[in-house]
């Protein structure tokens, strides 16, 4: 009897989960296959690569061929709404898409409606224009294409264009318009002419692609020189001068080192851009153009078209462009020529700057041709020679040396078993207990180095910040004032005096020096007048302490015959000549004139009064 209902009861547990089965099996099983089908779908649809047995047939749309013009770009997709019955055998839901063509930038955002129609047990999308975008038409595609701002420019302190969009020409060799024989040996000739490396432009050309266009250098229209460069190059087949808009400076040179140029952003660029900079984009290199990019390149925008078969567009989304903005710096367009022209003979690395202790505007900040493209003006680091001399006067006045003062000038003088001496052919009668002014005025070497048990190390360095000298500059560009050495030997403390040893400065740093005498407080120089912090100096400069030293840069011209300078009346001036290697010098000078403060700079010459001086004095003149 117990075995009967034992057995009655297993066929009955049996019996339920077969039914229990039977019913997931054909109720829940299709549900289940219908959700993964319409993720499957939707998730292709995403990725533009949906599967042909995920599509009904016939599909009225190629998903390759609609997303062709839209490149990498791939919408986020995703269902709203549950999957409902529209008719036996249909069901649809809504999608919502998003492209996201600029990181950062609004998107392209839309719903449509899809349905899917059964197959058996399988579910496949019924693929129709209207399902992928809105007011897609059979035969049509999506393109979406970038926007370019307006870059903006770099102005002087009046407004003048530094650096503007410029009608140019890009000159080249076009491979489309000769075979690649001669237009390697048309690249030859070009570069050639151009001054540039003719093997290596000859071999980019000879690598490149059949149909490549391979620029050379960009001109600019207006010049009566390119004009007739474009005419004489022309001659040769395959060369062309394609007309466009570019970012250029005033000229080839004008302020580069400054100012920097613009061209196609490199592999580097677009990496560390995360995602604002593309191939192809212009961006800047160096100088002013790369620091502030970010301002003068603007904000692209983009258009999604609709593209018909006869590929005529209609928009259907834009974010519009947003153009640079201009930067505005304290260069004297003037100034800066003319300093450029000054320099333009002299062979060793020189720099010209100019300083306006009023406010510290940067009214020239030039380099010679022999810099090689270096900003010496605001980069370079070389001893200052004598025109550091004008800190350590400072030092002293805070030692309470007067400028009348006696000190000892001897005829050289040894420290440590280091002899150090004047300079060849110091005179005599500068020589003996004389006054700081008459020491200044001659830069007698051995009158600062005996002076300096009353200056310790930390004097000369305070003295070296009150005077603008050992600040970080804020420039926007890259740049260098000065550095004294902390720590050192009775040696280099001497070699500090006289500003050589590990004593280094700038053009642009000593320059500085001379605006806050003038000032009569620390200056700190401007180039782009932008909100800044500058701490103050340890110890800042005060009016009754630049006083004194503009009393004694003052006699320097007189007393010590400045021959340069003669006739610029009312100015502070100090030569400096650094030994740098035996028998090599850097040339210096330093002069205040008004409200201007110059620093003249050759780095190979002989004495500062002979090399540096004629240099400043040519552009006061000027």
């Amino acid at each position: 009897m117990r075995r009967s209902v034992l057995v009655l009861v297993l066929a009955l547990v049996a019996g339920v989960a077969g039914l229990a089965g039977g019913v997931w099996w054909f109720s829940v099983r299709p549900a289940q296959l219908m959700q993964q089908a319409a993720d499957r779908i939707v998730a292709g649809l995403a990725s533009g690569e949906l599967a042909a047995t995920d599509v009904a047939e016939p599909a009225a749309v190629d998903l390759a061929a609609v997303y062709s013009g839209m490149g990498a770009l791939r919408p986020t997709v995703t269902r709203t709404t549950e999957l409902s019955p529209r008719e036996p055998g249909v069901v649809s839901t809504q999608l919502a898409w998003s492209w996201v063509i600029h990181e950062g930038k609004p998107a392209w955002e839309y719903t449509t409606d899809l349905e899917l129609v059964r197959d058996g047990e399988d579910w496949r999308a019924r693929l129709v224009p209207a399902a992928i975008a809105p007011d897609l038409a059979e035969g049509e595609s999506l393109r979406a294409s970038r926007l370019t701002p307006v870059r903006g420019s770099i102005l002087g302190q009046r407004g003048e264009a530094l650096a503007t969009n410029t009608p140019a020409w890009r000159l080249g060799i076009d491979k489309t318009l000769t075979d690649a024989a001669t237009a390697v040996d048309s690249a030859g000739k070009l570069a050639t002419e151009l001054g540039m490396d003719a093997a290596a432009f000859a071999d980019r050309v000879e690598r490149s692609g059949p149909r490549a266009f391979v620029e050379a250098r960009i001109l600019r229209r207006h010049v009566e020189a390119d004009q007739e460069l474009v005419a004489r190059a022309e001659r040769w087949i395959g060369v062309r001068a394609v007309p466009t808009t570019f970012p250029l400076g005033i000229s080839s040179s004008f302020a580069r080192p400054l100012l920097g140029v613009v061209g196609d952003a490199t592999a580097e660029q677009v990496e560390k851009s995360g995602g604002t900079i593309r191939a192809g984009d212009l961006v800047g290199r160096g100088g002013l153009q790369e620091a502030r990019n970010h301002v003068l390149a603007g904000t692209t925008g983009f258009v999604v078209s609709i593209v018909d078969a006869d590929g005529e567009a209609r928009e259907a989304f834009r974010v519009e462009a947003l153009d640079g903005a201009d930067v505005v710096t304290t260069i004297d367009v003037e100034l800066q020529m003319r300093a450029e022209r000054i320099l333009s003979g002299v062979g060793p690395a020189s720099a010209l700057v100019a300083v306006r202790p009023s406010d510290g505007a940067i009214l020239a900040a030039a380099s010679g041709p022999g810099s090689e493209g270096l900003s010496t003006a605001t980069l370079g680091q070389y001893a200052p020679g004598s025109t550091f001399k004008t800190v350590s006067a400072l030092a002293l006045l805070r030692e309470g040396l007067t400028p009348d003062s006696p000190v000892p000038c001897t005829d050289g003088v040894v420290v440590d078993g280091y002899r150090f001496d004047n300079w060849e052919g110091y005179p005599a009668s500068a020589l003996g207990e004389v006054p700081l002014h008459t020491a200044l005025a001659h830069s007698c070497n051995s009158a600062f180095i005996n002076a300096r048990d009353r200056v310790t190390q930390d004097g000369v360095i305070e003295a070296a910040g009150a005077l603008g000298l050992t600040a970080e500059p804020k420039l926007v560009v890259g740049g260098f004032l000065g550095s004294v050495p902390v720590e050192g030997t009775v040696v280099e403390h001497a070699a500090s005096m006289i500003g050589q040893g590990k004593v280094v400065a700038s053009p642009l740093g000593m320059a500085t020096v001379m605006a806050s005498v003038i000032a009569g407080h620390t200056v700190s120089p401007v180039l782009v007048d932008e909100p800044r912090e500058t701490p103050p100096p340890a110890s800042p400069l005060t009016e009754a302490e630049a006083s004194a030293l503009r009393s004694l840069l003052a006699n320097n011209a007189v007393e010590g015959g400045y021959g340069a300078l003669a006739g610029l009346d009312g100015v502070l001036a100090k030569t400096g000549t650094a030994t740098y290697a035996p028998e090599q010098y850097h040339a210096w000078v330093i002069v205040g004139h008004g409200d201007l403060a110059v620093a003249a700079f050759v780095a190979d010459g002989r004495y500062g009064g002979s090399d540096a001086a004629p240099l400043a004095a040519e552009f006061l003149r000027g």
